[in-house]
């Protein structure tokens, strides 16, 4: 069973099979970084240095900070920090990240709010008894107050503040108090806080014992799931413009080999001719459905307001027939379930009641059952190929603004 982590769970949440190439097949990549990645790293080592300098009682002043940041910014750049949003330079990344420091500092100065234990801590510990599902992670910075609450802290370096009700819902941190629970004894009362520095705002949370006992729980959850899946399908995301498996993914492939050609060749790939072929050919149809759609109520009307049922045209004729259409109440209104009620009662239920498997395959495709019973499920199911296109828009290869 291997070591999963917060970032390995979220990897296969955002997209299956970037989890499969990252974790399981393991798909080698060039070494490289997203310039906010990097970022992130810069500020992370000048905040880190703050805390240990400040441990042997050396302190550090702003300036001391973003010079450390600019060195460091300096020695670790290299051409392969790639920069996905257009219009934006190295330069630019780089200012804001000395405003992330500027405002943390002048946030937190002198720095005493609590006692720091630990930076870049890591931890490994179980989720169940048995130790059969473990996790790990690292803390930006353990601390205590002198109250003897611990403080889990976070550095953000993103440009999105989330509400305090996704903080209070975030899974990172809180399984990091699980961690920290497991390896102090006096752990009591806990703040979570996220600092998102480019904003100069933090957000506090806490987690109540039973709330830990059901992350515990949800997480042992997803990774069964993660152990149970098979298919591994792509999902696509605003997340795609980032990801280093993108020439490898075949929602991207081809988009991403035909993008860079030159007008007259783009047009004689082959698969740009049967792509569009086929969209052509759709849209016919589309017109032609609508184009029938209007006769046919233009020959329902005729119908009625000359009392012909039978229409007569130069080869065929058209004959129309018209009657009431029995149904009973659909899910959802209170008829339905007076009607369930009384062929129960009237022991009919079984001779109409019917087994809906397409319901049943929309369990199994969002996992809305335990594993336990997911897993009782698929030993029914039969598996067999299957083929469906539909017409999409082309896929966005633009950097994001």
């Amino acid at each position: 069973m291997p070591i999963y982590s917060h970032s390995r769970l979220a990897t296969f949440e955002n997209c299956p099979l970037k989890y499969k190439f990252q974790y399981l097949d393991k798909l080698k990549k060039p070494e490289e970084a997203t310039v906010e990645a990097f970022l992130g790293s810069r500020v992370h080592e000048a905040l880190e240095k703050l805390y240990k300098d400040q441990f042997f009682e050396k302190p550090n002043t702003l300036e001391d900070l973003i010079a450390f940041y600019k060195s460091e910014w300096e020695k670790n750049w290299t051409p392969q920090v790639r920069i996905v949003r257009k219009g934006l330079t190295q330069h630019h990344y780089f200012n804001y990240g000395a405003k992330c420091i500027r405002n943390y500092y002048e946030q937190y100065a002198p720095f005493d709010q609590s006692q720091t234990l630990a930076t870049e801590a890591h931890i490994a510990f179980p989720l169940d008894a048995k130790g059969n599902y473990q996790l790990q992670g690292y803390i930006d910075r353990l601390s205590k107050r002198a109250d003897g609450t611990y403080e889990i802290h976070d550095y953000k370096t993103g440009q999105k503040l989330p509400t305090q009700h996704e903080a209070d819902a975030g899974r990172q941190l809180a399984l990091y108090q699980i961690g920290v629970a497991a390896r102090w004894n006096d752990v009591g009362p806990v703040d979570l806080l996220w600092h998102y520095v480019g904003f100069k705002t933090t957000l506090r949370s806490e987690r109540r014992p039973e709330q830990l006992v059901q992350l515990k729980e949800s997480t042992v959850s997803l990774i069964e799931r993660i152990e149970a899946e098979k298919e591994f399908l792509p999902r696509k995301s605003f997340l795609c413009h980032w990801c280093e498996y993108k020439p490898d993914c075949p929602l991207w492939s081809h988009p991403l080999k035909v993008q860079s050609l030159p007008a007259p060749k783009f047009e004689k790939d082959e698969g740009v001719k049967l792509a569009n072929s086929y969209v052509e050919t759709h849209r016919t149809i589309q017109e032609l459905e609508a184009r029938l759609e209007e006769i046919r109520q233009q020959l329902l009307a005729y119908s009625a307001q000359h009392h012909a049922t039978v229409i007569q045209g130069s080869e065929m004729s058209v004959s129309i027939k018209q009657g009431e259409r029995t149904a009973f109440p659909p899910k959802g209104d209170p008829q339905r379930d007076r009607l369930e009620r009384t062929l129960k009662k009237l022991h009919r239920w079984e001779e109409v009641a019917e087994l809906s498997t397409s319901k049943l395959l929309h369990i199994l495709r969002d996992h809305s059952w335990p594993p336990r019973l997911q897993s009782l499920l698929k030993k029914f199911t039969r598996s067999g190929p299957t083929e469906s296109l539909r017409v999409i828009k082309s896929p966005n290869n633009d950097a994001p603004q």
